[in-house]
């Protein structure tokens, strides 16, 4: 058999330090990409975007007139979600399991939707419906909260409402 060698054991004294990272390049390691992503989009709102969809620097600077800026229309699927119909809906939907809570002005406020856009309308019982399919003893606290809570809102809505009529009503009579 042939004879082997024994290669000398490494002592633990001889192991080289790890080396400790610069700091620079460190912070370089960060803000590189940021900084490229940061110019391409800078890039992008200079040269692409008008051209993708007009002139916006020119619809921007028009406002409405009051020095605002126009604000894009959202999809009708993600409204539906934010109005009083929907929590009116949500509120008719998990009375079964959660019970009931005030909802008188929400109701008026949600036919009031109905009448002026019944599509939304639709699609918001729709956006309630969904909710409740994981509806469990803690969401039923949240979704009651978040019905009171649009009631509240519904409550002032029509308070308000109901002030400017009476003072707009008291303006035109003279009196």
């Amino acid at each position: 058999m042939g004879k082997k060698t024994a290669r000398p054991a490494a002592a633990p004294d001889d192991d080289p330090a790890p080396r400790k990272r610069s700091k620079l390049k460190l912070a370089l390691a960060a803000l590189v990409p940021l900084l490229a992503a940061g110019g391409g989009f800078a890039a992008w709102t200079m040269f692409m975007a008008p051209a993708a969809g007009g002139d916006h620097a020119a619809d921007a600077a028009a406002g409405d007139g009051h020095g605002q800026m126009v604000a894009l229309a959202l999809p009708p699927e993600i409204v539906a979600e934010a109005t009083y119909t929907h929590s009116y809906a949500l509120s008719e939907l998990i009375a079964r399991d959660c019970g009931r809570t005030r909802t008188g002005a929400l109701k008026a406020a949600a036919e009031a939707e109905a009448r002026a856009d019944g599509m939304l309308a639709s699609l918001s019982w729709q956006a309630a419906n969904r909710r409740i399919g994981t509806l469990d003893e803690k969401s039923c606290g949240y979704m009651l909260n978040e019905v009171a809570n649009a009631n509240a809102k519904a409550q002032r809505a029509a308070d308000e409402q109901a002030a400017a009529a009476e003072k707009g009503g008291k303006a035109k009579g003279g009196h």
